[in-house]
């Protein structure tokens, strides 16, 4: 088991005993388990997915950055700039922030690449939320109205 403390600077989203948790990372999906060498990664917006003994579900939460840091003696505590569970959600809030972000994108192609940029993050970030929010509220897997695909 590994200890998983999930901190954003509001509150304290998880502090349990898991069997592993995957994550977001600038090097790619990052899956911890027992027994991990130390490390220190940098988040990107994206999903944690969290899996608990007893349980045959992994639950799911959306993150828009941040670090995990993964100690010799089997914690690993992430710091994330925001975390929601899908029951935090709401479908229809997270499909009108995914159409701004859709179109913040749209108008910053042609801005400079900073802008561009942030408008890729913010929409990375809605559609981390929006995927977690489906999955709970719909209870399935697949990919909900076209999430993630070009549109």
């Amino acid at each position: 088991m590994i200890h998983f403390c999930l901190v954003t600077p509001d509150r304290v989203l998880a502090d349990e005993e898991v069997l592993s948790i995957s994550l977001p990372t600038v090097e790619g999906e990052l899956t911890i388990l027992p027994h991990h060498a130390e490390l220190t990664a940098l988040l990107v917006p994206g999903i944690i997915k969290i899996k608990k003994s007893g349980k045959n579900v992994e639950e799911e939460v959306a993150v828009s950055g941040g670090f995990i840091h993964v100690t010799k003696d089997r914690q690993a505590i992430v710091l994330a700039d925001t975390a929601e569970r899908g029951h935090e959600l709401e479908i229809s809030v997270m499909e009108e922030a995914k159409k701004r972000a859709q179109e913040v994108m749209r108008q910053a192609v042609t801005k400079d690449d900073v802008s561009f940029a942030a408008a890729a993050a913010a929409l990375e970030r809605e559609l981390a939320r929006y995927k977690v929010a489906s999955r709970h509220h719909h209870g399935h897997k697949k990919n909900p109205a076209g999430v993630g695909q070009d549109g």
